[in-house]
């Protein structure tokens, strides 16, 4: 180890600096987990959640705490797109962002604590040492029927060689992926498609931290990784299984689908593709969010739902994500930020778009994947209506509907309401359609695409819910009188 007493003078960006100062001392002589540690006992005593990123899951928090504070391997088992890979990035932000680094140095050497032969020889014989700020390291190691040995370990470059470097220049070893997650966080990605001659390898890995080769060579240095992986269930499609002694090195910890309807909503809000782009919430109404995450959620239930027993393989949180994404897509395409149910498409394609390929269903049932999908929707908005149409108010219900009625034009001894942008002037005349709208958006000032979508569920509330009230054809709703004491 390279002490204040005998270190080379240290140069960052063409300066001098004293790396065991205040601005740097920080960011290195540490190991990964120590950093790790030091944040999870920090949370403990401020009563804070550690992992903001991952949305509920508090019983797996609190697991993988203890198996961090113990410094143990993670296996995430779990169905795909339940939040493997999030919950292994949640654990690599407890990292600093940025550590000091050997320049050059391809395993990213910590200046005090060298692990490659070529940077302690530098750190040894030099006097001056260079060194540069590396971010935050999250490597994902893919799980592989054909990775190498030499793509998951490293090895010599004979090119190299050939070329005359001796065999201590940081230019002839290439460091495979697991090599190069040294001072962060080495994700295994679908462990158990990792070949048994490899998954042997990391036996050594995962307990002492260094690798001998398929040939029996010892790599001359060892790594400061926190490893983390993730699997499928047993028998789930596509897995494949883990040797024993390596699940002995390792904690498994359980990763289920969201537990409430709510979890499910913000895991989809946080990562569709115009939030993560813009940084900002995208403008989906409550209830958009409770059909398309609900229609979701009943293609898992199979006690409630006939149509999901048929389901085999069920669709994930990206799913919702992508629903979300789709839906709102449409409504950018139409000129709007905010959707209505004609996004969902004539025929609901959009919403089959994010599901059909998200799931596999019995044999003899796959040409009825679409059908699937249609029921568990049309599930999902009934049960959403039902909700908004228990919101509504009844005092002043005859006002409301006849201001609504007052709103459309005359069609068959019925008033037709087309759910267009052009409609909303005429709505906002009435004081008692903005009250109901106002009960249910719960906001005061509501743009005209917002609007729009907060009376088109109303309207499609009261159709499912009072059908003698209002009928439908192609996005239009049809309002017959009231009779006598029927509000």
């Amino acid at each position: 180890m390279v002490k204040e007493s005998n270190a080379p003078v240290f140069t960052l960006y063409g300066e001098e600096i004293d790396i065991w100062s205040p601005p740097y001392k920080e960011y290195h002589s540490k190991h990964t987990i120590d950093y790790i540690i030091e944040k999870i006992l920090e949370s403990e005593k401020a009563g804070v959640d550690i992992f903001p990123s991952v949305v509920g899951k508090r019983k797996e928090k609190e697991l993988v705490k203890n198996a961090l504070l113990s410094n143990s391997p993670i296996l995430f088992k779990g169905r795909k797109g339940y939040g493997k890979t999030t919950f292994s990035k949640a654990i690599a932000q407890l990292l600093p962002t940025k550590l000091l680094a050997v320049k050059g140095c391809k395993i990213h050497d910590d200046p005090t604590r060298p692990s490659c032969f070529s940077c302690r020889k530098r750190l040894l014989e030099s006097n001056r040492v260079e060194l540069t700020w590396i971010p935050r390291i999250w490597v994902r190691i893919p799980g592989d029927p054909m990775l190498t040995s030499r793509q998951l370990i490293g090895g010599i470059s004979i090119q190299k060689i050939r070329e005359g470097y001796e065999l201590d220049h940081p230019e002839v070893f290439i460091p495979g992926r697991a090599l190069k997650a040294n001072r962060g966080v080495g994700y295994f990605d679908e462990l158990g498609a990792v070949p048994s001659s490899l998954q042997t390898l990391l036996h050594e890995f995962f307990e002492e931290h260094q690798v001998t080769t398929m040939e029996g060579d010892i790599v001359p240095f060892k790594i400061d990784t926190l490893e983390l992986a993730s699997t499928n269930p047993a028998n789930y499609r596509g897995t494949s299984p883990i040797k024993e002694p390596l699940l002995d090195r390792m904690e498994e910890i359980e990763i289920g689908p969201p537990e409430t309807l709510e979890e499910e909503i913000e895991i989809g809000l946080r990562n569709t593709f115009y939030a993560t782009r813009s940084g900002e919430t995208p403008k989906i109404p409550p209830w958009h969010q409770e059909i398309l995450a609900r229609t979701v959620r009943y293609a898992r239930d199979k006690e409630r739902f006939a149509d999901a027993r048929r389901i085999e393989s069920e669709p994930s949180c990206r799913a919702t994500i992508k629903l979300f994404d789709h839906v709102l897509s449409k409504a950018l395409r139409s000129g709007r930020r905010t959707p209505l149910l004609s996004d969902y498409g004539e025929f609901n394609e959009i919403v089959k778009l994010a599901l059909v390929g998200r799931m596999e269903v019995e044999f003899g049932f796959v040409d009825k994947k679409e059908e699937i999908v249609d029921k568990l929707l049309e599930e999902a908005l009934k049960q959403t209506c039902k909700e908004i149409y228990n919101q509504l108010s009844s005092e002043k219900f005859r006002e409301f509907y006849d201001a609504l009625r007052a709103c459309g034009t005359p069609s068959d001894g019925r008033q037709a309401l087309s759910v267009r942008m052009e409609l909303v002037p005429k709505l906002r005349k009435y004081r008692v359609i903005n009250q109901y709208v106002r009960a249910i958006s719960r906001d005061d000032a509501l743009e005209d695409d917002y609007y729009l979508s907060t009376v088109e569920i109303i309207l499609e509330s009261m159709l499912h819910c009072a059908p003698r009230l209002v009928d439908k054809k192609d996005f239009t709703y049809y309002l017959g009188e009231l009779v006598e004491n029927e509000a």
